[in-house]
């Protein structure tokens, strides 16, 4: 919420506030528009906000005094956070702003994502629940020690009943009351089978249309019961209605993310061509379908992608780190599953820390490293980059068969291709889209399918436009995508 609006140049007036992201007609300097209609005019279907329920680590009361915290401290999980709204001490404003912001990012076609902390609490001592019934909220071993495998000193105790309950109710509580179109679950890992599924079944007895998502990592947590299971990514064939990020899909791209300097894919690294067939094919090991798999090269954990890059090529040009950005989107966007993408990476977003290196966990870094700097698509290299990701996302929702659901779909309609070089990667999607995924810093030749083919995706230019009809085969423009229409 803040991130967006919060800089000087994003002409909003309500920076840093609900009402920010629902201002129309807002441009930086230079004129180029900003906030509520850069979104509109990339394309994006949703808008994903961290944490915007009430949360610890700002002051309400000390809005004058710089303040920031991504949010993941749930103090109240069914009040907005009041340091987003234009009024704290008065309850009826963050309310009724955040309903506006919903209902204003509704009424310009995008839908609102609500990140859900439901694995923790910011103090377990003082947490309402357990100042009722001491320790019933949290996993707590038989020696008195809360389990930490959130790494925030307090896990959920989901698997009881009245806490299940709870979860359950306040989801749902969010969907009738605000509207809220789906729902990212924080470390869902640490949250039981049977409290997601109780989650997805009651929110869609009445909004059937709401999407869930969450980080399936599997972390050690101390149980207070036995048999249960927890939301993990390999147990996603009990959950058929939610579904998980790919890290799969980012450590090939970018390289292992524990490992700052370790290439991925996109830099050269040497890559299983059968891990990028099935990440491609929204089928990596532990997803029992397509539609589970929420592909992703960055968000707002770990270095943004540009500056990742910058960390595993750090001999490479701009240009060719550039290069190696946008076939990361380009792959992440044009396979099967669900794109995701970290705000402000279409420009090249980047979060220094102030000694010559970057911020890899900014979670309450001042806005100099955290605020969208809207002042950069004042300069051309932004603004063609710009312009690749709103094609890239205009050709995924132009072609229905990239949005395939089933793992019976992908497996009748994608067909991994051989090329020599093994830097690249190519696919025949449904016989009518030819992609070709080139990380050599050379020309790559692939032999085209029989017929005539328009391209589409070249280099630094993406779209649905026409840029030249071919046949016979390719030469792969170096470090980028390439994809192709049968004409």
């Amino acid at each position: 919420v803040r991130d967006l609006s919060v800089d000087e140049s994003s002409g909003i007036q309500n920076k840093g506030k609900f009402l920010g992201l629902i201002e129309a007609g807002t441009a930086n300097p230079a004129g180029v528009p900003t906030g509520l209609d850069h979104m509109k005019n990339l394309g994006v279907t949703h808008v994903h906000l961290l944490p915007s329920y009430d949360y610890a680590s700002v002051d309400e009361s000390r809005l004058d005094v710089p303040q920031f915290n991504w949010g993941y401290d749930p103090q109240n999980y069914n009040v907005p956070e009041g340091s987003y709204s234009t009024d704290p001490y008065h309850g009826e404003v963050r309310v009724a702003e955040m309903k506006q912001m919903v209902k204003g990012l509704h009424d310009n076609g995008i839908s609102v994502i609500m990140d859900v902390v439901h694995n923790h609490v910011y103090n377990a001592d003082t947490f309402c629940f357990n100042q009722i019934v001491p320790q019933y909220f949290s996993r707590v071993s038989d020696s008195g020690v809360y389990s930490a495998g959130s790494g925030c000193g307090n896990d959920t105790a989901s698997e009881r009943s009245m806490v299940r309950k709870y979860i359950v109710d306040s989801v749902n509580y969010w969907a009738d009351e605000y509207h809220i179109d789906g729902f990212r679950f924080d470390l869902v890992g640490l949250i039981d089978v049977q409290t997601i599924n109780e989650i997805v079944a009651t929110v869609h007895e009445k909004h059937p249309n709401v999407i869930f998502y969450g980080e399936g990592w599997d972390m050690p947590t101390e149980l207070t019961k036995p048999n249960i299971e927890l939301a993990i990514q390999p147990n996603s064939h009990k959950m058929p209605g939610f579904a998980f990020f790919s890290d799969t899909l980012r450590d090939l791209m970018r390289g292992r993310i524990q490992e700052h300097t370790a290439p991925g894919f996109v830099a050269g690294a040497a890559t299983a061509r059968e891990d990028l067939d099935a990440s491609f094919m929204g089928m990596p090991d532990w997803a029992a379908e397509p539609c589970q798999c929420v592909n992703y090269v960055s968000c707002h954990d770990n270095h943004t992608l540009f500056d990742r890059i910058a960390l595993t090529a750090p001999e490479a040009s701009r240009e060719d780190r550039i290069r190696m950005n946008n076939l990361a989107a380009a792959f992440s966007i044009l396979s099967q599953g669900t794109p995701f993408f970290q705000a402000g990476e279409e420009m090249l977003r980047t979060k220094p820390d102030g000694n010559g290196g970057f911020d890899d966990n900014s979670y309450r870094a001042p806005d100099r490293v955290n605020a969208l700097k809207w002042e950069d698509l004042s300069k051309q290299e932004y603004r063609r980059n710009l312009e690749y990701y709103k094609g890239l996302l205009a050709f995924r929702k132009a072609h229905p068969a990239l949005r395939l659901q089933t793992r019976r779909e992908v497996l009748a309609a994608v067909k991994p291709v051989p090329v020599a070089d093994d830097q690249a990667a190519a696919y025949l999607v449904d016989e009518n889209i030819f992609v070709i995924f080139n990380a050599s810093p050379k020309e790559v030749t692939v032999s085209l399918p029989e017929g005539t083919w328009n391209l589409n995706i070249c280099g630094n230019t993406a779209g649905t436009e026409t840029l030249s009809q071919i046949t016979g085969c390719i030469q792969a423009a170096p470090i980028s995508a390439t994809v192709l229409t049968r004409g």
